[in-house]
């Protein structure tokens, strides 16, 4: 059997080392970023999708289904049996598709989120303004 080569980062001290030194290279948030801030990228994802629904006419959501039927072998050794099994679907999996939604609610959704965003951008901008201040 062939030996691996050493790696100088060996054990858990190496792997602290490795892990401090990938997170001094992770880009820090901004100093000036607010919870409002972070609330309006949120609520304009969320307004996106909105009129992306509007426009199909019904959304793309997650919905329980009935998994896709699968074949399992199992191989053992000499000493061991070797098994081969057959399911047909029955345990439940997840699955992305259409799902209907009511146009006119979420017309209404869309609405009311769009005048929480006047605030919420106004709420945003007074933020950065006082930290920019704050900052010198």
């Amino acid at each position: 059997m062939q030996r691996l080569p050493d790696f100088p980062f060996r054990g858990l001290p190496g792997a602290m080392i490795l892990a401090l030194a990938l997170a001094a290279c992770a880009p820090q948030p901004g100093p000036c970023n607010s919870t409002a801030t972070r609330d309006l990228r949120t609520l304009d994802m969320l307004i996106a999708e909105s009129r992306e629904n509007l426009a199909r006419g019904y959304a793309i959501g997650r919905g329980s289904g009935r998994g896709n039927p699968s074949v399992n072998l199992c191989v053992g050794n000499a000493s061991h049996n070797v098994g081969v099994s057959f399911c047909s679907g029955g345990s439940p999996g997840y699955r992305s598709g259409p799902v209907a939604i009511d146009l006119d609610e979420e017309r209404a959704k869309l609405e009311s989120m769009l005048r929480q965003r006047t605030e919420l951008a106004r709420r945003a901008a007074a933020d950065a303004a006082a930290c920019t201040s704050a900052r010198g």
